[in-house]
């Protein structure tokens, strides 16, 4: 099982029991981590997110809300131009299961960094919503892991494959599946629980705060294409084989070892945002204390 999957699954069976007592569920809570299309999901995020100054509950689940949308952003904004996961742990936020764009669009390296930013700034306000929940707030919130999910390929809808039990099982194997027959996956949230996905989000935006506070140009330029194939970066005509002969991960194909290889020898990033270099070690030390309030 990958890192990743690990972290999640690990996180997921140290839950409490489904009967320990607990306030109630919002109503909007239970649309938010039911719903089957885009549009009643952000209905009902809305909802919770107006509710949240009032409401320790609301503000937990919006907090959630707003976390698993922030995965959105990241993974539809790698489909839009045909992301291929290198499925290596090395290269943490290119981990998503992203479904197969055959038509994807070309990608710039501006367009690049957007994507990490509104990665980021998601984060950044799931990570606030969590904060404003009371240590000692009530919290119970049972959901079914194989209904609550994320639109993954952009078609409004939230489907069986895109649930958060497919993407972390799909993280273990490698890929997406397109079996709908999965078992029910039910847990109980709780502040704990928070204070992990909170620590969570502050650690994937060091990830990002780390990139976009230096000009990696020359590594997009000259590696990318293993992770974008066919995006029209510079050097896909020259270095990307023909489909079919691609390979499937970072380390079964020779053109990818040679991208990595490139990555890594192509990483003298001038600095052009010191203040987010800051961001990121704060973002860390933020983790570690958030991590020793959930244990």
């Amino acid at each position: 099982m990958t890192r990743l999957a690990g972290l999640l699954t690990s996180a997921f069976i140290l839950l409490l029991p489904l009967s320990s007592a607990s306030a109630a569920m919002p109503e909007a809570a239970t649309t938010l981590f039911e719903a089957k299309t885009v549009a009643a999901r952000d209905t009902a995020l809305s909802t919770l997110e107006a509710a949240a100054p009032k409401d320790p509950a609301s503000a937990y689940a919006a907090g959630a809300g707003e976390f698993f949308t922030a995965l959105e952003i990241l993974a539809t904004g790698q489909r839009r131009h045909g992301f291929e996961s290198p499925q290596s742990f090395m290269l943490p936020l290119m981990r998503l299961p992203v479904p197969d764009n055959p038509n994807p669009e070309p990608l710039t390296y501006e367009q690049f960094r957007a994507i990490l930013v509104g990665f980021r700034d998601r984060l950044e306000k799931s990570a606030a919503t969590f904060a404003s929940v009371p240590p000692d707030a009530d919290i119970g919130m049972v959901i079914d892991l194989t209904h609550a999910g994320i639109d993954l390929n952009e078609d409004g809808t939230i489907a069986p494959d895109e649930s958060m039990a497919a993407i972390i099982a799909s993280l273990s194997r490698g890929g997406i599946s397109s079996d709908a027959a999965a078992p029910t996956l039910t847990f109980r949230f709780d502040r704990a629980d928070g204070y992990w996905l909170q620590g969570y989000a502050e650690f994937l935006m060091a990830q990002a705060d780390f990139w976009l506070a230096h000009d990696f140009r020359s590594t997009f330029d000259g590696s990318f294409h293993m992770l974008f194939p066919r995006a029209k970066l510079p050097l896909q005509d020259i270095l990307v084989p023909p489909a079919g002969d691609m390979g499937s991960s970072i380390f079964s194909s020779e053109w990818r070892i040679a991208a990595f290889i490139s990555m890594v020898h192509l990483v003298n990033w001038p600095v052009i945002e010191p203040e987010r270099r800051q961001a990121a070690r704060r973002h860390l030390l933020e983790m570690i204390r958030l991590s020793r309030e959930d244990w």
